[in-house]
C-alpha cells in the first residue's frame, strides 16, 4: 500500500492506530518509505504521546531522526500543508519546524510545552 499514497495521515483511535503510526515510524527509519507521517492532534488527542516520544529523544531512547518523521498538527489544513511541504523534501533532513523557524530549537519548544 505505501507505494500509492503520497502521504500517511494518522487520526485520533486505539491501539491499532498507535501499532499503525509505530509501524510507519519503523518503516521508513528502515528505508522501507520516505511518505511523510502526519498526526491530526485533535483536541490535543496525542500530545502525551508526543511529549513520550519527545522524552524519549531527550533519554537517548530513540534517535532525534526517528521522532522527525512525522508532523503533527491541531488544524487539518495546517498539517495539509506541511505534508505537502514535506513531500517535497523526502528523505532526512530539516524537518518542517525547522526549515520553517531557521535557528529555533525544537528540542526545547518541547521541553516549554509548544
Amino acid at each position: 500500500m505505501n507505494h500509492i499514497v503520497e502521504a500517511f495521515i494518522i487520526l485520533p483511535g486505539g491501539i491499532d492506530t498507535i501499532e499503525g503510526l509505530f509501524t510507519l515510524i519503523s518503516w521508513a527509519s528502515e528505508g522501507l518509505h520516505n511518505r511523510p507521517i502526519g498526526l491530526l492532534n485533535i483536541d490535543g488527542y496525542f500530545n502525551n504521546l508526543i511529549k513520550f516520544l519527545d522524552d524519549a529523544v531527550r533519554q537517548n531512547f530513540m534517535a532525534l531522526n526517528q521522532r522527525k518523521l512525522f508532523i503533527s498538527s491541531f488544524f487539518v489544513d495546517e498539517l495539509l500543508d506541511k505534508l505537502e511541504f514535506a513531500k517535497a523534501f523526502p528523505g532526512p533532513g530539516a524537518s518542517y519546524e525547522e526549515f520553517a523557524n531557521p535557528g529555533r530549537d525544537v528540542a526545547e519548544d518541547a521541553d516549554a510545552g509548544l
